[in-house]
């Protein structure tokens, strides 16, 4: 085994152990704890047998191992930066309502005086 493969599952090991500590703790839901574990698991079996992304590129027409990874962590990348617009925009709203019904208590609060 290469040294960059016991990197590979000993970084993944340690980012599912994260994965795990977050889902234990409530701050992560129960799709995303499934997310992340296909991922680490995927990292891991690609770090076992490196021969499986040359089979999974010829089945999707990359000619490329290296190239379908990198295909595939972009679309996956794409998809977090989507997630993370998602939140963003929900809190967004959150802070705006917030704000609103604080600044019409404070409005009816100086109307009493």
């Amino acid at each position: 085994m290469e040294p960059i493969q016991v990197i590979g599952i000993l970084f993944a090991l340690f980012a599912y152990s994260r994965s795990i500590i977050r889902f234990k703790d409530n701050k992560i839901t129960v799709k995303e704890f499934i997310f992340w574990t296909i991922i680490w698991v995927s990292v891991i079996i690609v770090s076992i047998v490196p021969g499986i992304t040359a089979w999974i590129s010829n089945l999707t027409g990359v000619r490329r191992p290296v190239d379908f990874l990198v295909y595939a962590s972009i679309i996956i990348l794409f998809y977090l930066i989507f997630r993370m617009y998602i939140k963003i925009d929900e809190i967004n709203q959150n802070i705006t309502k917030v704000v609103r019904h604080v600044a019409k208590e404070k409005g009816k609060e100086q109307k009493k005086k």
